[in-house]
């Protein structure tokens, strides 16, 4: 018997979580029954942070019970199951990483002033840094409004609409992202485009704008680490390059988007620091895809869905008489 399906907090190796004890969770395959099980989970250093021991239990999830977490720090655990006749099988492994909990960027915006009642293009930001022999980097980002960051041209994440939607005037999401493989030794290049969503954009039935505020703001923090142990952080400040010139013209999530192919941002101006107090918080939306690609793959072959009277289930088609349709008063 061996564990399948492993989640943390219900989410595939999630990146960035702020749940100091998790809760973990599995489904067996192989064997009638599962008896037993046991948990180890190790930092990326290798240091034990918690050993469970062997725990007589069919249940298939566990409450964390070593000690918290520390912040940013990527875990590793692994689990061993006992079947109906007492033999293990063989161990599985998945692994998280916590978040940030010590903000060093300030949020910044576009420099100009803001009309609500004209549309603007989307706010191009630019940050030039050097670096060499990185071991680990994470980019920790959040908006009022939706962003799209990209290192040397690559886009950083599969995700779009980041940060997700909130009441961004009570809290806001913020996403994590193994940038690692994105940076190159020597001079690299940070730029992030930021449109104005459902912060400043059109929304509801009635295409209200500027529901959350006015100003389209942006906050990032970049953390290297070197081979060598060193640690270099990276903030949004002032700083950092900004024009609205380049090629979305036009970008609202129910209005469309204009789109000039020939428009290339100059980067001519700085960005403004601005304030926002609210509350941030791990939003999920950059491991959606990764959740999905993984739930593809842990499909169990040659097994297919099976109801207790009719046996195998196969596809067909069911057709419902039209329903009558109702005017809008």
């Amino acid at each position: 018997m061996r564990a399948v399906r492993l989640k943390t907090e219900y989410m595939t190796d999630p990146c960035g979580i702020d749940i100091v004890k998790p809760r973990l969770f599995w489904n067996c395959h192989g064997g009638r029954k599962q008896t037993a099980y046991r948990i180890m989970a190790e930092d990326d250093n290798g240091i034990s942070l918690w050993d469970s021991g062997r725990v007589e239990s069919s249940s298939m999830h566990a409450s964390w019970g070593g000690r918290p977490v520390p912040m940013k720090t990527k875990v590793t655990w692994r689990i061993c199951l006992w079947d109906e006749n007492g033999d293990p099988g063989d161990w599985q492994e998945a692994g998280f990483e916590t978040g940030i909990d010590c903000w060093q960027a300030g949020w910044i915006t576009g420099n100009y002033r803001v009309d609500k009642r004209k549309r603007y293009p989307v706010d191009c930001f630019r940050k030039k840094f050097t670096v060499s022999h990185v071991k680990k980097a994470r980019l920790y980002i959040t908006a009022c409004g939706l962003y799209e960051a990209r290192f040397n041209g690559v886009r950083a994440g599969d995700f779009v609409l980041a940060p997700g939607h909130t009441d961004y005037r009570k809290r806001i999401q913020y996403q994590t992202i193994d940038v690692t493989g994105l940076l190159t030794d020597g001079e690299n290049v940070l730029t992030v485009q930021l449109a104005d969503g459902w912060y400043r954009g059109s929304c509801g039935a009635w295409g209200l704008k500027n529901q959350y505020g006015t100003e389209t703001k942006l906050l990032a923090q970049l953390e290297i680490t070197g081979a060598d142990g060193s640690t270099e952080t990276i903030c949004t400040d002032g700083t950092w390059d900004w024009s609205n010139d380049g090629p979305i013209r036009f970008a609202d999530n129910q209005d469309g988007e204009v789109y000039d192919g020939e428009a290339v941002p100059v980067y001519g101006g700085k960005a403004r620091v601005t304030e926002h107090n609210v509350m941030l918080m791990y939003g999920k939306e950059a491991s959606n895809r990764k959740q999905e690609i993984n739930r593809q793959h842990h499909t169990i072959p040659n097994q297919r869905p099976k109801d207790k009277h009719y046996g195998n289930v196969h596809s067909q088609l069911y057709t419902f008489p039209r329903m009558p349709t109702m005017a809008l008063l």
